[in-house]
């Protein structure tokens, strides 16, 4: 069994922002030599988190509207203080997920035609890191 890992590192331009980052997955999959196994790509924080959905970037922007109608970034949360802002943050990742695992076929990322990995930051405009791990043989 091998296994091969990188970090991904992102700065969000917004604080609530989605990424399509397929492509990097993809090449990492390939750079790592695996021809069968499985795919972990998991982000090293609360605030973020990653999915799977349909290439249309209108759709990327309703889930941002549905996100932010939903969990409102300034309501009353326990979690927001002196210290901490980012409740809205928390809940949001906890709703639409934090990590996948894709399957590795004849050495390459196996998905459906339309399925694509997106990155979402909830508390983002400063450093981050997603770590993807491959392994299989």
């Amino acid at each position: 069994m091998k296994n091969f890992e990188k970090m991904l590192h992102f700065k969000t331009e917004k604080r609530f922002q989605i990424l399509n980052i397929t492509d990097e997955i993809e090449k990492i999959c390939q750079d790592s030599g695996i021809k069968e196994g499985f795919c972990l790509v998991f982000p090293m924080h609360t605030t973020s988190g990653v999915f799977i959905n349909d290439i249309d970037y209108s759709l990327t922007e309703d889930i941002v509207d549905f996100m932010e109608k939903l969990v409102p970034e300034n309501a009353n949360y326990r979690h927001n203080g002196p210290h901490e802002a980012n409740a809205d943050g928390h809940i949001r990742q906890l709703l639409a997920g934090h990590h996948i695992t894709l399957p590795v076929c004849r050495g390459k990322l196996f998905t459906g035609g339309y399925q694509t990995i997106y990155y979402a930051e909830y508390d983002g405009q400063r450093k981050k890191e997603v770590l993807v791990k491959i392994i299989g043989m």
